[in-house]
Formats: C-alpha cells, structure tokens, sequence
C-alpha cells in the first residue's frame, strides 16, 4: 500500500491531505491502473495470508482469522477491480472485517511470539481500526483531514500483517513440535 501513497505525489490536482486513495483510479490513466493493480495485488496477499492461518495446523484451525483476512482480502481485491463510486468497490463495506482479523490472530494463535509485545500491538491495531471505522462510518473523519487518516490507519493496519507474519515465521521456525502441548 506503500505504492499508491508514494504515487499520490505525481498527481498535481490531488491532495493527500483531503482525498482518500481510491480518488486516484479517477486520476490520470497510469496511475489509476496503477492504484487498481496495486489493491489487487493487496487483495491477494492477504487472501493468501488467510489462507496460510487456515492451513498452519490443519483446517479449521484458524477459522475465524480466515474469514476475517478472507472478507477483508477480497474487499481490497474489488477495490482494484471496481471503481470508487461503484458500491462493488470494497465489496459493501466488507473492509470493515480489517479490524477483527489483528484480534481474532492472537485469539486464534496465542504463543506466536514469546512476548506480550505482539498481543498488545494486535490489540492496539485492532482497536485503533475500529476507532478509525468508527469516526469514517459516522461521518466525523475531518474533510480537510480525511485522506491523512486514512493513510495512517493503512499503515498501522498493513505493517500489522508484516509483523504477524514475520512473528509466525519466527515461530515455526523455533519448531511445533515443543508447543502443540501449549495449545497451539
């Protein structure tokens, strides 16, 4: 997601400040393809990260951070697909499940790190994503602001999924076998 933030540069009637990142498919033509390829590609990195949390232990295991990651990954996938305007375009809202997926992950998989450090930034994540939902679904996101704070919760929300996965990675690579008494 870093992309489209760094495109947003190059379009001279944008401002960052003010505009959500989906109002630059309706910009210039190479950046709008651009934007729609890059949530897209996004859509699918995260499907794939359901995708690895369902089949870590077995199915089912990871059941609700799946559906969460699920819904939340083809909700970016039809931002890229369906233009901002369209009410396809982030699948009716289904985004919205972007704030479950940090809490039901450390529900879900508990002893990923050794740490509370990750439970209490997962938590964190989570809530401060359903406060930035919160003031964007009631309308108090500021006009002036709103392409600001959507670009803050984007970054917390998406470095969120780099850390899980760096967590997991560290996890397995620890080895299973002397946690599957733990619950896991």
């Amino acid at each position: 997601m870093a992309i489209p933030i760094v495109l947003a540069c190059f379009v001279s009637d944008y401002s960052s400040l003010s505009q959500h990142l989906s109002e630059l498919e309706l910009g210039p033509a190479w950046i709008a393809w651009a934007i729609r390829i890059t949530a897209v590609v996004s859509g699918i990195s995260i499907v794939l990260f359901a995708l690895g949390c369902l089949l870590l232990h077995g199915c089912f295991r990871f059941s609700w951070t799946f559906l969460a990651a699920l819904l939340f990954g083809l909700a970016m996938m039809a931002n890229g697909i369906f233009i901002v305007g369209n009410p396809l375009h982030g699948l009716y809202g289904l985004a919205i499940f972007l704030v479950l997926v940090p809490a039901f992950f450390v529900a879900e998989f508990p002893n990923t790190t050794s740490s509370n450090w990750f439970r209490d930034f997962s938590l964190m994540t989570a809530t401060l994503g359903l406060i930035y939902m919160w003031i964007l679904l009631a309308g108090l996101d500021p006009i002036e602001y709103r392409g600001l704070t959507q670009r803050v919760a984007t970054v917390l929300a998406f470095s969120w999924f780099g850390v899980a996965v760096f967590c997991m990675r560290e996890f397995l690579s620890t080895g299973l076998e002397g946690s599957k008494g733990d619950g896991i």
